[in-house]
C-alpha cells in the first residue's frame, strides 16, 4: 500500500509540479516601459503591478475639446490598449486641446469621481504569443511568468 501511495503522489507532483495543462513553467521576467513582445510558443501570465507614474490624462470630452489633467497611474498596454489598475488624479487643473498639461489651464475642478483604487480583478491576465506588452510608464513595472506551449 505505502508503495502504491508513493508512486500516485510521485506522478501527481511530476505530472502537476512542472506544467500547467499544456503549458510548462519558462522564466520569471519584470517588463517595463519598453515594448516586448511574447515570443512564438510561449505564453505569459501577468501576475502583479508595481510602481505609479504621473501623467497627463484626459478627463472628458467635452464641447468638442479633449481636457486632460495631471493624474497618477499604475498600469500596462497589450497591443496598444491601456489597462489602467489604479488611477487618481493630482490637478484641479483642467488643460485644453494638450496632452502635455503645459498650456491653457482653468482650475478649480473636483476630479475625484474618476479617481479609483487598485482593481484587484484585472490580475492575472493571460497574453498569448505574437501579443505586446509594455507598463504606462518608467516608474512601473509589471512581473510577468512566461510559460512554454507544449504541443
Amino acid at each position: 500500500m505505502k508503495t502504491i501511495t508513493t508512486f500516485f503522489f510521485v506522478l501527481l507532483f511530476s505530472t502537476l509540479g512542472f506544467s500547467q495543462g499544456n503549458l510548462q513553467y519558462n522564466q520569471a521576467k519584470i517588463v517595463n516601459d519598453q515594448i516586448e513582445t511574447v515570443p512564438a510558443n510561449k505564453v505569459w501570465k501577468i501576475t502583479a503591478v508595481y510602481g505609479k507614474e504621473e501623467v497627463c490624462r484626459q478627463v472628458v470630452p467635452l464641447y468638442g475639446s479633449n481636457w486632460w489633467s495631471k493624474a497618477l497611474v499604475a498600469g500596462f498596454f497589450i497591443n496598444n490598449v491601456e489597462i489602467l489598475s489604479f488611477r487618481k488624479f493630482l490637478s484641479q487643473t483642467m488643460y485644453n486641446n494638450s496632452n502635455t498639461c503645459a498650456v491653457n489651464g482653468q482650475g478649480n475642478y473636483d476630479f475625484s469621481a474618476l479617481n479609483f483604487d487598485s482593481d484587484p480583478n484585472i490580475l492575472p491576465i493571460w497574453v498569448p504569443a505574437g501579443a505586446t506588452v509594455k507598463s504606462v510608464g518608467p516608474n512601473v513595472f509589471l512581473s510577468v511568468v512566461e510559460f512554454n506551449i507544449i504541443p
